[in-house]
C-alpha cells in the first residue's frame, strides 16, 4: 500500500520541479519539457483515480490525501501552461476531496483574481463559495476569509462581511 503513495510522491517531485521552474512567467517553456509535464499530466490522471487507489487498499485518508495532492498539481500545471479553466476544474477537483486544503483554496481564489472582470468579482466568488461551504460555520467562513487575507482577495473578505450584517 505504502508504495503507490511514495510513487506519488516521485512523480509529483519530478512535476514540481517543471513547475517551480516555470512559475517564474519570464521563463520561456522548453518544448522537451511541456511535453514531459504533458505526459505526467496525463499519466496522472490515469493512475491515480479514485478506482484504482481503492484497488490498491488505501485507506479513505489516503485516497483522499493522493487525490487532493493530484487535483493541486494538475492545477499548477494547468497554470503554467495558462489554462484557467483547467486550473479551475482540478482544483475544485482537490477542494471536492479535501474542503479544508488551504493550498488548493488559496490557488483558486488566486486563479479568480487574476482572470475575473473585477467588476462584482467578490458576489461571484461569494456565490460560488456558498455552494460549497457552510458560512454560517465559523470553522468555514474563517478558513475562506484566511486564504482571502493570505492572496489579497480583499473583494472577497468585504462580501463575507456584507452577507454577514445582512443576516
Amino acid at each position: 500500500m505504502a508504495e503507490i503513495i511514495a510513487h506519488l510522491q516521485e512523480d509529483l517531485r519530478g512535476l514540481q520541479q517543471i513547475l517551480l521552474k516555470y512559475s517564474d512567467t519570464t521563463q520561456m517553456i522548453n518544448e522537451e519539457e511541456l511535453r514531459l509535464l504533458e505526459e505526467k499530466i496525463i499519466y496522472l490522471e490515469n493512475t491515480y483515480t479514485l478506482e484504482e487507489l481503492q484497488a490498491e487498499g488505501l485507506s479513505n485518508a489516503e485516497i483522499i490525501n493522493c487525490l487532493e495532492a493530484v487535483g493541486i498539481f494538475l492545477g499548477y500545471s494547468d497554470l503554467v501552461k495558462k489554462d484557467t479553466a483547467g486550473a479551475i476544474d482540478h482544483l475544485m477537483m482537490a477542494l471536492h476531496y479535501n474542503p479544508y486544503s488551504k493550498d488548493a483554496l488559496s490557488t483558486l481564489l488566486d486563479v479568480f483574481m487574476e482572470n475575473m472582470e473585477e467588476e462584482d468579482r467578490g458576489q461571484k466568488v461569494y456565490g460560488l463559495l456558498s455552494q460549497m461551504y457552510d458560512l454560517d460555520k465559523d470553522k468555514d467562513r474563517e478558513m475562506i476569509i484566511e486564504c482571502a487575507l493570505d492572496t489579497g482577495f480583499i473583494q472577497l473578505c468585504n462580501e463575507i462581511t456584507i452577507q454577514e450584517t445582512e443576516k
